[in-house]
């Protein structure tokens, strides 16, 4: 029973109309658009093929592309053309794959109630990580090596809501952040707006925003503190939390970290929708008027 997306989407958007297309007579027709997140490649798309809509798959995570998409299929199999994902990276493995797929790119936005703060912070270390055994790795390590600083507070962020998680990040010291599957990391963009000191593990894939330059010259910049193994984090955080206690932390550091606060913003997103709405709808006219012609000229039959 659908009982509304007011608890994850907003109450705003538990106003708009929604329909069950499996219980209730709606009308598709070639004009409309069907919009299918990657994480339902082996269900919606499949069951939604021979809708005269245009079809658009929203490629948020690659990973999650290859971890549903069935065995043996493409998108295009399912009739889908055209695609949206969030980074240049991401679309490029599309490309590279799906040559014959049409690729978008709208960057998301970072909600500007991610930002710093004149408080004084609290010598807390936060964790953003997905698994409980990394978060035991930074964590039992650090107090074995350094128990001169037992006094030092540790918080995994994991399940929190946006707003408490953001007074964590605005709170704490250091912000932690492990997720080698991300294909954008959210939350270490999120820490560094709220002015935290941000180490980031270098994930498997590399978002837009952490390279410098391109081609050849392209490299990991320097937006964050980053570190390769989890058992090098320990001495990361001691000189650091050194540095921190008598007052020796670098401006340069923040100065970094603050270059991404003009990134991502959602006036940015919205013109990025806008620009790929405005040319898919124009490509659909252009398809629809195509087919018309041929049926008028007899190129084809009104059945086809």
């Amino acid at each position: 029973e659908f009982v509304g997306v007011s608890e994850w989407l907003g109450k705003k958007y538990d106003v708009i109309k929604h329909s069950n297309i499996e219980k209730e007579n709606v009308e598709i027709g070639p004009s409309d658009f069907l919009f299918i997140p990657e994480i339902f490649a082996k269900t919606v798309m499949p069951q939604t093929r021979d809708l005269p809509c245009k079809r658009v798959m929203i490629v948020q995570n690659y990973n999650y592309l290859s971890e549903f998409m069935p065995i043996g299929t493409t998108p295009q199999d399912y009739g889908v053309y055209e695609v949206i994902t969030t980074t240049k990276v991401q679309e490029n493995m599309i490309k590279e794959y799906f040559p014959n797929i049409l690729t978008n790119v709208v960057s998301p936005s970072i909600d500007p109630m991610f930002r710093d703060t004149d408080v004084p912070r609290k010598l807390i270390i936060n964790i953003v990580a997905k698994n409980q055994t990394d978060i035991k790795r930074i964590i039992l390590p650090f107090y074995w090596k350094y128990p001169i600083y037992k006094f030092v507070s540790f918080r995994d962020l994991r399940g929190l809501s946006q707003d408490i998680f953001c007074d964590a990040l605005r709170e704490g010291v250091v912000t932690i952040v492990i997720d080698d599957t991300s294909n954008f990391m959210y939350s270490a963009l999120e820490s560094m707006r709220c002015g935290a000191i941000t180490l980031i593990k270098v994930p498997d894939k590399l978002s837009d925003w952490m390279i410098e330059g391109e081609g050849d010259s392209a490299r990991i910049n320097d937006s964050c503190l980053w570190f390769d193994d989890i058992d090098t984090l320990p001495d990361m955080l001691a000189s650091i939390i050194r540095s921190w206690t008598l007052d020796e932390i670098t401006p340069d550091l923040f100065d970094t970290q603050h270059e991404m606060d003009d990134r991502y913003t959602r006036s940015d997103m919205e013109k990025e929708i806008e620009k790929v709405y405005v040319g898919m709808f124009n490509r659909r006219a252009d398809e629809m008027n195509d087919v018309l012609t041929k049926i008028n000229t007899n190129q084809i039959s009104e059945k086809e």
